[in-house]
């Protein structure tokens, strides 16, 4: 089917680019108040953002700042927004209310705003009206009304960029040209140099100068619902709807936990209670653990009913962290420098 879609790609393609060519223009971005650090990538489907925009919050959290992640919230239905998910005491409504990601972050960032809402210039005003001092956009590259002070770009080693193809006949969201606009690019799943160097080659080719890091995502062990630590099963059923399903069944097996049956879902399904309950039922028959991630977790929700239930945490490795930080922390300074 691919070649059938390629006029499709070629239409969406113009479209995109006409409108990146009014956003170019002087004008047609607006600053906000606060410093703006933008996390996003290319293509759909998963590139490990959550576990980035996670560690970012942490770290810069941890440096006196009052961050607000500012992020769509999808699969929610608060629409435009703006809407106060979380002061930074935790999720001030549902996840079928603000989304799973923004629901998870609230709920394992302490002291970290979360705003949700398509409307990300009324998000940001909203943060800082909160006592942000820096938002942290999340998906945020092709959400371009908000002017961004660093714009950081997710790149799957797994799924090289530079063999994919516009959607719908591929995954990519905007043309290649597009990562030009990129201040720092994250290799993800992968810290190896050869990756790094790779992804660089293909960035320089088509004219991306940022710098480029890598960073592996590695499991930070398994929680119950409760968020309690426990020791890792032996064997699971394991069900989850992410945007790379396989990256999570690999992840497990790395850790020695014989997968029984694995379901992978559609990324950000709703998972209801009789499904829950068919899962746990064949996970006793198997005499197995139930396991899935923290984000579909988030999507259970409430209706858990006591079913035994194990989460895998992700934790991100930047072995390069200290040069990314000196670039947002340049960054940061420089809009302050300006607003004064």
């Amino acid at each position: 089917m691919r070649p059938l879609l390629a006029p499709l790609a070629a239409l969406y393609g113009a479209v995109v680019n006409a409108r990146n060519s009014r956003l170019d223009r002087a004008g047609e971005r607006q600053q906000a108040a606060l410093p703006v650090i933008s996390v996003g990538n290319l293509s759909t489907g998963g590139t490990g953002k959550t576990p980035v925009v996670r560690w970012l919050a942490e770290t810069l959290s941890r440096r006196g700042e009052r961050v607000a992640i500012v992020t769509r919230g999808y699969g929610g239905d608060v629409g435009k927004g703006p809407f106060l998910a979380s002061n930074g005491e935790g999720a001030l409504a549902a996840p079928a209310r603000i989304g799973d990601e923004p629901w998870m972050l609230a709920a394992t960032l302490p002291g970290t705003l979360v705003v949700v809402g398509s409307k990300r210039v009324e998000g940001a005003a909203l943060a800082a009206a909160r006592g942000a001092s820096l938002i942290l956009l999340d998906d945020g590259f092709q959400h371009r009304q908000l002017e961004r002070d660093v714009d950081i770009v997710l790149l799957d080693q797994t799924r090289p960029f530079w063999k994919d193809r516009l959607l719908p006949q591929g995954r990519l969201r905007e043309p290649l040209a597009a990562l030009k606009r990129a201040s720092a690019f994250i290799v993800t799943r992968s810290d190896r140099e050869a990756d790094r160097d790779e992804h660089e080659q293909h960035l320089r080719a088509i004219g991306a100068t940022a710098p480029v890091y890598a960073a592996d995502h590695q499991p930070a062990g398994f929680f119950d619902s409760q968020a309690v630590e426990q020791a890792a099963p032996r064997r699971a059923i394991a069900f989850c709807g992410i945007g790379n399903p396989d990256r999570f069944k690999a992840d497990l097996e790395a850790l020695g936990v014989d997968v029984c049956r694995f379901h992978p879902l559609r990324d950000h399904q709703t998972i209801t209670l009789q499904r829950l309950q068919a899962l746990a039922s064949e996970a006793a028959s198997q005499e197995a653990t139930l396991v899935t991630t923290e984000k579909d977790l988030a999507r259970i929700g409430s209706h858990d009913d006591g079913i035994p239930l194990l989460t895998l945490r992700i934790s991100l490795r930047l072995p390069q962290r200290e040069a990314l930080l000196q670039q947002i922390d340049s960054a940061i300074q420089q809009h302050r420098e300006r607003s004064r």
